[in-house]
């Protein structure tokens, strides 16, 4: 049974998302970049505890350093120069600053993108989507299904060929290159007969037929309609306050700072973005009692 904020609709949860995603790359205000960016962490280590630890510092960090670094050194607009490169080429301020935004911008998408696959499951977007553009829904929803089993599946042909002692040893460069694509090339041919088998699969139970009927459990509720409506509102909030708070790196940096009014809306939208952590809580708090 699915409880917290998987059980909310799937209309409701792919709306939540794409303002997400739209706040997480749109976004270039500092506020709103820290709002995005803690929600998304947060809400993915109560989903995935140790592995989303993992993916921040193996992924994340490296991935907002690499950006920050590379932006600095490959742009150079703005004024405040902090030191005079090799080849005669200026190191500002206002390019690693924005490197570093932009890195915060990819990093909260990718973060969102983590829950994204745990909450939007094939099911739910063959559900949005079924009737819109069937064929279209079928090989997304196949994609975001393939992620993981590819993951499962390559560890898999790791467990076994270590059983049957082929794996190259910690020196072997060329050795590790070659077992590194005999196992892409397994995986790869697994995926095509998987996505075959799915492919005849789904066309024998008539999926796509216009006169086709399905049946799915989701009923939209008073709860789902309090997230829908906290959404749409939050929203339209950062389209009208967002606009007015938009901060330049070029060719100077240039923040405007919030008034009363605008970080009250700030943290409703704070709160917006926090609503699947709190409610995941909240039911952990219920079945825990309940037990």
């Amino acid at each position: 049974m699915q409880t917290g904020f998987k059980s909310v609709h799937p209309i409701s949860a792919f709306a939540f998302y794409v303002f997400a995603f739209l706040l997480s790359m749109t976004a270039s205000h500092p506020f709103f970049l820290a709002v995005s960016f803690i929600a998304g962490l947060v809400y993915d280590i109560k989903l995935s505890g140790k592995k989303a630890v993992s993916f921040l510092l193996k992924v994340i960090l490296p991935l907002v350093c690499l950006i920050t670094l590379f932006n600095g050194i490959f742009s150079h607009y703005g004024v405040t120069v902090l030191f005079e490169m090799h080849n005669g080429n200026n190191f500002t301020l206002e390019a690693l600053v924005f490197g570093f935004v932009f890195s915060v911008r990819t990093s909260s998408a990718l973060l969102w993108l983590n829950s994204f696959n745990e909450i939007i499951t094939s099911d739910k977007f063959i559900f949005l989507f079924g009737r819109v553009s069937p064929k279209i829904a079928l090989v997304i929803s196949m994609v975001l299904r393939f992620i993981p089993l590819v993951r499962s599946q390559s560890e898999e042909i790791k467990k076994a060929e270590m059983g049957a002692g082929n794996l190259p040893t910690d020196k072997d460069f060329f050795g590790k290159v070659r077992h590194g694509t005999r196992r892409l090339s397994i995986l790869i041919s697994w995926t095509l007969e998987k996505g075959i088998d799915t492919a005849d699969s789904m066309k024998a139970r008539g999926y796509g037929l216009h006169a086709r009927t399905s049946y799915n459990n989701y009923r939209f509720n008073f709860k789902d309609a309090l997230f829908m409506i906290s959404t749409l509102i939050a929203s339209g909030i950062y389209v009208f306050v967002g606009s007015n708070y938009k901060a330049n790196y070029n060719p100077v940096i240039d923040i405007p700072m919030p008034d009363a009014l605008s970080s009250i809306f700030i943290i409703f939208i704070a709160s917006v973005l926090l609503l699947p952590t709190l409610y995941d809580l909240r039911e952990d708090r219920k079945w825990s009692i309940s037990k």
